[in-house]
């Protein structure tokens, strides 16, 4: 296999990995919310791009989320609560 098809696996299995910590009610918020950032990106006129299916757009934000490593903590597993930056703990 090639460089890139082994890289494109392991974040396929990266974001399975994050998927499956999340429970059902987590998974459906972040569907609900991914898909919802998304349909109100591409409202732009000039997007005339077809609207992938919720699923599609899940696995790209969790893939999205998994690069980020200042953000998106919930996401990624490092904390199991969101707390607003700067609000008392």
């Amino acid at each position: 296999m090639t460089h890139l098809v082994t890289c494109a696996q392991q974040r396929e299995q990266a974001i399975d990995d994050c998927l499956v910590e999340l429970t059902p009610r987590e998974r459906s918020l972040v569907r609900d919310a991914a898909g919802m950032g998304y349909v109100q990106g591409r409202m732009d006129e000039r997007a005339k791009a077809e609207t992938p299916t919720d699923t599609v757009i899940l696995r790209l934000v969790i893939d999205a989320v998994l690069l980020e490593e200042r953000r998106y903590a919930v996401l990624r597993g490092r904390v199991r609560h969101y707390t607003e930056p700067g609000a008392e703990s």
